[in-house]
């Protein structure tokens, strides 16, 4: 036969824990209003939805693959063109200023592909500067 106190503490835990739980539903409920509030102000998803992931959707064979943010530039000359025009106008400039004229334009990416290519195409000389990074570039 069980203790008379035993049985008391376990009915005042197990009402204590329904206790706890409705305050837990009620707290549940407090966000739910609140996310579902904030989701109508962002502009909201389909109704019934619960927040979360998304499921990843198969692309259909009708629609055409999702296009990447960057797109491709095109300019009046290439990249290669408009370092020899900068260094033919500027005579001995270095790496940074190259650099710099390239961003300038603007030119994705770096004018260091550019610099190589034509300096092992023999078209532009380098001379490393002393004391410090980067490289003079004149015409071959």
């Amino acid at each position: 036969m069980p203790h008379p106190t035993a049985t008391a503490s376990l009915t005042d835990r197990i009402q204590q824990l329904l206790d706890e739980r409705e305050q837990h539903a009620e707290a549940i409920a407090a966000i739910d209003k609140t996310l579902e509030q904030i989701n109508s102000l962002l502009g909201g998803v389909k109704a019934g939805r619960k927040p979360g992931p998304k499921p990843a959707a198969m692309p259909s064979a009708a629609e055409p693959p999702a296009k990447r943010g960057r797109r491709r530039q095109r300019f009046a000359i290439s990249g290669e063109e408009s370092v020899l025009a900068f260094v033919r106008d500027q005579g001995k400039p270095t790496s940074q200023e190259i650099e710099r004229q390239w961003k300038a334009e603007g030119r994705n990416g770096r004018a260091a592909k550019a610099l190589s290519k034509l300096t092992r195409e023999k078209k532009l000389k380098r001379t490393p500067l002393k004391g410090e990074r980067g490289s003079r570039y004149t015409l071959a």
